[in-house]
Order: C-alpha cells, then structure tokens, then sequence
C-alpha cells in the first residue's frame, strides 16, 4: 500500500477525495464534486477523485469538468466492495467495469487505483495482476496518511467547521505531511448512503482547510508526484 508521506516534503500535502461523483442541485449540503473541483483549480490546486463506477455512470458530465479543470481521476472499484472478502473474477470485474467508464470519460492511462476502506491483500494484487489490461491501467495501489473521518461525522449529521478543524489538526500534528483523505460523496447504499450523501459537506470543508493550512506554511502537490515513475 502506498502511503506516500515519505516521498514529500515537509508541510507538503495532497488531497484527495473517495466515493463520488456526484452533485447536487440548490444551496445546502450534499455532494458537490464539480464545485469542488472548481474551487481547487482556482487555488492552483490538483486533486484526485478515486470514484466509484456506479457514480460515474451516473455523473458522467461532472467527471469530464473535473479532467477538464485539470484534475486527476482514480478507479475506486464499481460497487465500493470488501475486495478482500470476494472472488478473483468479482474483483477484476469490479476494477474493469470502472476503468471502461473512466476510460469513456477521457482520463489519461494509467489511472492511480485505491481499493475501498484501503483493504487490500496478496491476493487481491495477484487477482489484478494476473489481467494484463488491469495491471498496465494502474499506475499504483494509493492509500492516505491524514484522515480525520469526514463521512463519520456526515453520518451524524455534522457541521463544516468541526470537521475542518480535525483535518487541520491531524495534518499538522501528525507527520506534517502526506495524502489527505476526504470524501465527496458515499458509496454506502441504502438509507445510510443516502443520508450520508444528503449531509456531506465536503465543498465548505476544503474551503476552509485550504486557507489554514497555507497560513501555515503548506503547499499542496499532485498525487503524481509521489506515484512511481
């Protein structure tokens, strides 16, 4: 698993975001993954969004404005499953179907891949190694060094402010560095995910984190400057 931190710079930072596409129409909260990708480009900032495929079958249009703004978009399976509790076919097939929909949106080959809840083992590396296609389309197994449980506190129904601040604090208290993990949108399903997705509030999230942390001294990096080659 690739965590990243050791390959940047001190108070350097890279973000990205889990579980969307997705968007949200009128004021409020909710997943708004295409304003977010606008706010970052006009920092000068360039994320990742590992989404799901089921979302971008659905969002199609909102991942074309996130390449399009420069952005980065990553393969984080079509269902959001357990990958290491599921068959070898299960887990090329899950792989597979999201790289035809990223592939179909214009991303670039190869795309960073991280699997769902950062669960991942032998097996399921050899499960994708063993399809040619799959493993040539990744360009590595990404994890996060900074998380501070932004959907755990969209399931509670949170606010901005508190969740901000947790990230701010686990960046700068932590290693001082690395791939930050956050959230868009869910990819629970059900009840949960849908409430979860109701009450995100990622977009005011980042809005505030960006600020504090470059009052601080960070800069943020793409993810491809800690990706190998």
């Amino acid at each position: 698993m690739l965590a990243g931190a050791e390959a940047l710079p001190e108070r350097c930072v890279v973000l990205t975001f889990d579980d969307g596409p997705g968007a949200t129409l009128g004021e409020g909260p909710g997943p708004r993954t295409g304003e977010l990708a606008v706010y970052l480009a006009d920092e000068g900032i360039t994320a990742t969004f590992f989404v799901c495929g089921k979302h971008l079958r659905e969002h199609p249009a909102v991942a074309l404005r996130v390449l399009e703004l420069g952005h980065c978009l990553g393969n984080h399976t079509y269902s959001h499953p357990h990958l290491p509790e599921i068959r070898d076919e299960q887990i090329a097939e899950e792989l597979s179907s999201t790289l035809d929909l990223l592939e179909g949106a214009g991303a670039e080959l190869p795309v960073p891949f991280r699997p769902p809840y950062g669960d991942w083992d032998a097996r399921c590396a050899g499960a994708v190694n063993a399809d040619a296609r799959l493993r040539e389309a990744h360009s590595g197994v990404v994890g996060w060094d900074v998380d501070a449980g932004d959907w755990e506190a969209w399931e509670r129904g949170g606010h901005a402010g508190p969740v901000a601040a947790a990230y701010e604090l686990a960046t700068t208290t932590g290693r001082g560095r690395g791939i930050v993990l956050m959230h868009d949108s869910s990819a629970d399903a059900g009840e949960r995910g849908t409430a979860m997705r109701a009450a995100n509030r990622t977009l005011d999230v980042v809005t505030r984190l960006v600020p504090r942390l470059r009052a601080a001294g960070y800069v943020f990096a793409p993810l491809s400057s800690v990706l190998p080659g």
